[in-house]
């Protein structure tokens, strides 16, 4: 049973990093393509790859390669891009991090993934793909569900707070919109219910704050989520992380698990700790594609 545990859990964390990887592999072979090919012709081998890559992965500057994404948010991404560059570039860049990501994230929100239904078209526009999984590929047009990338503030009475520009929209949670529900079962509580970016799990609780750590393009932050679905981002420790992933766990599920939320296939469960290591109980997580 053991073993059949850790064979699933280990499929699941492969498959919610296979289609991000892959797409990243994609743009990295086509940007050293360019490369090689600027340094040639000597062209400036640095902006020039990055000014061809952007004019021939789509016709929106800014959006990801074989994606629905039109030139706001392609504008929104290049922004987005400019500033994780910023922060990631040496000592200085750390410290306009600190400063400015909990700022940043708390008025635009952090570029996460979810999943969505079509009709999100004629509302937020967010940049789409076809969703890897077999089982949102349906015939039936009512159970199509494609998969998306926002700027993400947290979740609001059932609602996923979203940004594009100026605008705030409030997607219906389960509906519209779908994100990575995380159930904790702490010792001798009831259980709360949370949710993050797909991809994205959790770290450890401090007391009933849980904790996950998140990735945009080498960019690492530690997302805060309360009890009440509300988000916020600071920088993520360059290290002393380690010792809550490798403290996680495969473990039997409790008996009053929640059924899967639409859109997800499979579940599991993980124990967690808080931040001084105590045990902090179970967690039970969701995983779209069979």
């Amino acid at each position: 049973m053991t073993q059949n545990r850790f064979r699933m859990s280990l499929s699941i964390t492969l498959g919610y990093n296979m289609d991000k990887l892959r797409r990243k592999a994609l743009k990295l072979n086509l940007l050293m393509g360019i490369l090689i090919s600027s340094s040639v012709y000597g062209v400036d081998a640095k902006q020039g790859a990055i000014e061809q890559y952007e004019e021939i992965s789509h016709e929106n500057k800014g959006c990801p390669e074989n994606s629905e994404c039109d030139a706001t948010m392609g504008k929104l991404l290049r922004q987005w891009d400019a500033l994780s560059f910023r922060w990631k570039s040496g000592p200085s860049g750390s410290a306009l991090l600190q400063k400015e990501l909990p700022f940043v994230t708390a008025k635009r929100g952090w570029p996460g993934e979810f999943y969505a239904r079509p009709a999100v078209r004629s509302t937020l526009a967010p940049v789409l793909y076809s969703s890897p999984c077999t089982q949102h590929r349906s015939k039936n047009p009512s159970e199509v569900m494609l998969r998306g990338l926002g700027f993400m503030k947290g979740v609001k009475d059932q609602h996923v707070v979203m940004t594009k520009e100026d605008t705030e929209y409030s997607l219906k949670l389960g509906e519209a919109v779908f994100l990575q529900t995380v159930v904790h079962f702490p010792p001798n509580k009831p259980p709360v219910t949370y949710y993050l970016p797909l991809e994205e799990k959790p770290l450890y609780f401090e007391e009933d704050v849980m904790v996950s750590i998140v990735e945009r393009d080498d960019l690492y932050a530690l997302l805060k989520a309360k009890p009440d679905g509300s988000w916020t981002f600071i920088p993520s420790p360059g290290e002393g992380l380690s010792k809550y992933s490798e403290a996680q766990e495969d473990t039997e599920c409790p008996k009053n698990i929640i059924p899967n939320p639409v859109g997800f296939f499979k579940t599991y469960c993980q124990k967690i700790s808080y931040q001084d290591g105590s045990p902090a109980g179970v967690v039970q997580l969701f995983w779209g594609c069979q």
